[in-house]
């Protein structure tokens, strides 16, 4: 946790506590895509509200035409998921998922319906920082984000031994109360796979330590500098971290949700507290901020609990350090 800028406490247990263990982030690494895909805006190469197809024709199949990256990054674009039967071991293959993305129907007019976008928000915007830029994802990342922060974090890796493997704990899920589908042992198969771990997911696959998530925030918290670096004017932070999108449904969870440009702005604990923003990631991670405190925490466990206990633990967890800060 930081607060202000500066880290305060960072503890570390179990096989996490060899100070080179990464952790999987799952959807907690949004916010670093959305980042990188913002810091692009800045420099003029990308602009959020031009037809992503504009640089990849290929993408506008499907009714995907006039899909830009501000309706992704709010989880608007209208192709939440893969087609089914996706062969998950070629998820590295990047040309290959590239083309299986491109050729999605569209469930839904670009801008019209707020739903998650699981997996394809991240590949969907990484093309565009490629075409844009010409760096793939993970080179971005590391040259613009995780380099300059120092933090202990990569997109995927080859070094599968520094990896922590998540386990089930629960086979619970929101979509499967009783648990009789074994949801989450399937998550932790493929998510522990090597072909996944080595992928480039940047929606689902960013690597390290609570300590590293929490700088990024604690960068966010501080207006897009930490340390001396800048990686975002403050005027794009502020304006990224409030709610462009919400709904009382989302069309593919649905709760409720309210998004910001790559973040989850408000909800649940511990982003109730106002103008708090962050994202959970597969009922293990949070990564959030409250500018208003100063506060910029994260939360690692390789064990998948039911969304249950995880709820808890999380507003438990929120409550613990908003009481040492306001004691």
């Amino acid at each position: 946790m930081y607060r202000d800028g500066v880290l305060q406490c960072d503890v570390r247990l179990g096989a996490a506590s060899d100070a080179h263990a990464r952790m999987l982030w799952f959807s907690a690494t949004k916010p670093v895509t959305a980042v990188c895909v913002l810091l692009l805006a800045e420099r003029g190469l990308i602009d959020l509200d031009t037809p992503m197809a504009e640089v990849w024709p290929e993408f506008a199949h499907g009714d995907k035409g006039a899909c830009t990256p501000r309706h992704v990054l709010t989880h608007q674009g209208g192709f939440p998921v893969f087609p089914r039967g996706f062969d998950w071991t070629r998820i590295g293959d990047w040309a290959a998922v590239m083309a299986v993305t491109a050729g999605i129907e569209a469930d839904w007019a670009p801008g019209t319906v707020i739903g998650y976008h699981p997996v394809t928000y991240g590949f969907v915007l990484g093309e565009v920082m490629r075409r844009a830029d010409g760096r793939m994802p993970r080179e971005f990342m590391r040259d613009e984000v995780f380099g300059p922060l120092r933090m202990e974090a990569s997109l995927g890796t080859d070094d599968l031994g520094s990896v922590v493997r998540v386990e089930a704990m629960s086979e619970v899920t929101f979509d499967d109360p009783e648990g009789s589908e074994r949801r989450t042992s399937e998550m932790v198969e493929r998510f522990n796979a090597a072909a996944t771990l080595r992928a480039q997911i940047p929606a689902g696959n960013g690597l390290g330590t609570a300590e590293a998530l929490a700088r990024f925030y604690a960068m966010l918290e501080q207006g897009g500098s930490l340390d001396g670096v800048r990686v975002l004017r403050d005027e794009t932070v502020r304006e990224a971290t409030r709610v462009h999108a919400s709904t009382l449904r989302d069309r593919t969870s649905g709760y409720p949700a309210a998004y910001g440009l790559g973040f989850l702005v408000g909800g649940y604990p511990p982003l109730d507290m106002p103008g708090a923003f962050g994202h959970f990631g597969q009922q293990s991670t949070v990564g959030w901020c409250d500018p208003e405190r100063g506060i910029a925490a994260a939360y690692l466990t390789n064990g998948l609990h039911e969304p249950g206990v995880v709820a808890l633990r999380y507003a438990e967890m929120a409550l613990a350090i908003l009481g040492a800060c306001e004691g």
